[in-house]
């Protein structure tokens, strides 16, 4: 499975330079981890959709299942264009791993895609937050066609099945990602 990051940096487009291409690569690292975690192990999921008529907030918490950690391959290659750092992430899931993949990507559990934005000028932090709400509408989606009254919690995993599709446009980063869903519990309102 792959991972490829790229990381807007701020340095003058003429050149990378050292300390600038060094943060970029910490950042990845970062952005790859969350992936690829996601890609091998999925992530664990408790949303609370907002309800103004009881007064409720939205509430969406996200883990990941499992982490790579020091697993974590080195970029397999690093390149720059412009200011922008780009890299290459590389793993191959151990016997036991590729079992759950296998078993995620089953027919008989539901696809779903998400579609998210963060706000560009709050560099990475922005891309990581339109991951989050990418995350967070798939769940939205995926609970609208199927549950006819709003819940009041919903609790599930997620896996995210390759390496979203992530842009600028209009001053946000905009995300796609393909991801399989699992709920595992719907906690209605007993009452009105």
């Amino acid at each position: 499975m792959e991972a490829d990051i790229w990381i807007d940096l701020d340095t003058s487009w003429e050149s990378l330079s050292p300390l600038g291409f060094t943060e970029a690569r910490e950042l990845a690292d970062t952005e790859a981890g969350f992936l690829l975690s996601g890609m091998v192990y999925g992530y664990t999921f408790s949303y609370r959709p907002l309800d103004r008529t009881r007064g409720i907030s939205e509430e969406f918490i996200l883990e990941s299942a499992a982490e790579l950690g020091t697993r974590l391959p080195p970029p397999v290659d690093a390149r720059g264009r412009e200011n922008r750092a780009m890299l290459l992430y590389r793993y191959y899931p151990e016997k036991e791993e590729y079992l759950r993949i296998s078993s995620w990507l089953s027919a008989a559990i539901p696809s779903v895609i998400g579609y998210g934005e963060g706000r560009y000028i709050l560099g990475h932090e922005g891309k990581m937050e339109a991951y989050r709400q990418a995350l967070k509408e798939a769940v939205r989606e995926y609970a609208r066609a199927r549950i006819r009254n709003k819940p009041r919690r919903l609790e599930g995993s997620l896996f995210l099945i390759d390496t979203p599709t992530v842009g600028v446009q209009a001053g946000k980063y905009t995300v796609r990602m393909r991801l399989k869903i699992s709920l595992r519990e719907v906690d209605a309102y007993k009452t009105w």
